[in-house]
């Protein structure tokens, strides 16, 4: 019987869990609790209380680098591993440990958007699809062979949080639709071509702070692209009012940079004509409808936004 490690922390590991947990897994591995919340007390990542759920042993390690994590590695004589938004980067040595590989379910399409954020990065890209990839890891940067992938096209409707959501559910339908190679040993992944290469670094607060000297399609790339973190921001009377929802554009001939709202809808003009902003946040309060957000400017109005990096 083939022994199975499953590695993965985030909810968009969960659906690849249950999915391989039918066959059998001898190990879960995931990062450890972390504090969270205003009180700050340990919360378990999700995987972990799947993994629980589903009476799977579970193990969460701080580092690859210990001796005490080899040796339980090595203990479990794991022949194939399978990792998902694990959040660590594996040694050499437990690379090499398994029989059948160490196979990763990657957010995107490889050799486009290696990296941390890919999803994020597709979607500021405006590119017009994305997909899963289900590739053979190796030591360098997301740089393994590629087995298979699932394409998604990208609608004008999906963020980030959203599109990972989907991609999760097709990572594991393309997992299981590969797990006869992987169980027979008889997977032959493809290079990928190297040359063809883009990067998907990690996400940072400073990305968002809404530009609008921009293009408004940009601008609405970017709003659904960084939803729920970092999020989108503009600068409203000396405070930071969150973009957290944009629906249209449309042609306005007002100058950039004012937020003009009325019963019709809340717009931001921009370089090239005027987004919708359809859900704001003000600080400390819940994301509320736009033109519930702004009550406190009136029913009507329009404000000149700060200027952009004040």
């Amino acid at each position: 019987m083939t022994r199975i490690a499953f590695l993965g922390t985030p909810r968009v590991a969960v659906p690849t869990l249950r999915a391989l947990a039918v066959e059998g897994l001898e190990a879960v591995f995931c990062n450890p609790d972390r504090p969270a919340g205003r009180g700050r007390h340990l919360e378990a990542p999700p995987v972990k209380l799947t993994a629980q759920e589903l009476g799977l042993a579970v193990h969460q390690p701080l580092s690859w680098k210990e001796a005490e994590t080899r040796h339980l590695w090595e203990t479990l004589q794991i022949d194939l591993a399978v990792v998902v938004a694990y959040g660590h980067l594996l040694p050499r040595w437990m690379l090499d440990s398994c029989p059948g590989g160490v196979w990763n379910l990657h957010f995107s399409l490889l050799p486009r958007w290696r990296g941390a954020a890919p999803v994020n990065h597709a979607l500021l890209a405006g590119d017009e699809e994305t997909g899963v990839s289900l590739m053979r890891l190796t030591p360098g940067l997301d740089e393994g062979p590629v087995l298979a992938q699932s394409h998604r096209a990208i609608s004008q409707e999906d963020t980030a949080e959203g599109l990972l959501a989907k991609l999760a559910l097709d990572a594991a339908d393309l997992l299981l639709d590969e797990l006869p190679k992987l169980l027979s040993h008889c997977a032959q992944p493809l290079e990928q071509q190297h040359e063809r290469a883009t990067y998907a670094p990690k996400l940072h607060k400073e990305m968002g702070r809404l530009d609008w000297r921009r293009p408004a399609a940009d601008l609405h790339r970017q709003v659904r692209a960084l939803w729920p973190w970092p999020g989108s921001e503009v600068e409203l009377e000396g405070s930071a009012l969150k973009v957290c929802g944009v629906g249209g554009l449309r042609a306005c001939h007002r100058d950039p940079g004012q937020l003009i709202w009325s019963k019709e809808g809340a717009w931001l003009t921009t370089a090239d004509g005027a987004l919708e902003l359809t859900q704001l946040q003000r600080p400390g309060k819940p994301v509320q409808p736009a033109l519930q957000a702004l009550q406190p400017w009136g029913a009507s109005g329009s404000r000149m936004l700060g200027a952009v990096g004040a």
